[in-house]
């Protein structure tokens, strides 16, 4: 449940303690990852609920193939927004936060809606390993069984 705190957390570090500024290229970067971590966030408590309540199927699951194509369309808005400023030459130093935090929202809508990225457990660990390859996302997984 830390997606939701993460967010505060790379907003404070970012754009208060490291001071990088509010440009175009940061503040897209940032707010992609934001909502990437809140989908993440909402897709865990309702798996949460799922299992305390013993449901047979996540409530509102069906609401993240909307929110999956929501984030594509980020994505591909947010690369263009990127594509632009490079264009403009409006990207430096400064912009690196946005950057990274562009490639952030990449990898969590991996995480989420495709392959799980993070090894958070020893069975994550072990599982990769053995196999030898990322296993499926929980999201994935959970949308798969559930479609209607």
């Amino acid at each position: 449940m830390l997606e939701p705190v993460n967010i505060v957390i790379f907003a404070v570090t970012v754009f208060v303690i490291l001071r990088a500024p509010l440009n175009t290229v940061n503040v897209t970067g940032f707010v992609l990852v934001a909502v990437h971590l809140l989908i993440g966030g909402a897709y865990w408590a309702i798996k949460v609920r799922q299992l305390r309540a013993r449901l047979p199927r996540p409530p509102l699951i069906g609401a993240f193939g909307w929110l999956r194509r929501l984030c594509e369309a980020g994505l591909v808005a947010g690369f263009v927004i990127l594509a632009v400023s490079v264009a403009r030459g409006a990207v430096g130093p400064g912009s690196l936060p946005g950057i990274l935090f562009y490639l952030l929202a990449v990898a969590e809508y991996v995480n989420y809606f495709h392959w799980q990225l993070s090894t958070q457990t020893s069975a994550d660990i072990t599982r990769v390993l053995r196999t030898r390859r990322l296993h499926r996302s929980h999201l994935c997984l959970d949308m798969r069984a559930h479609r209607r």
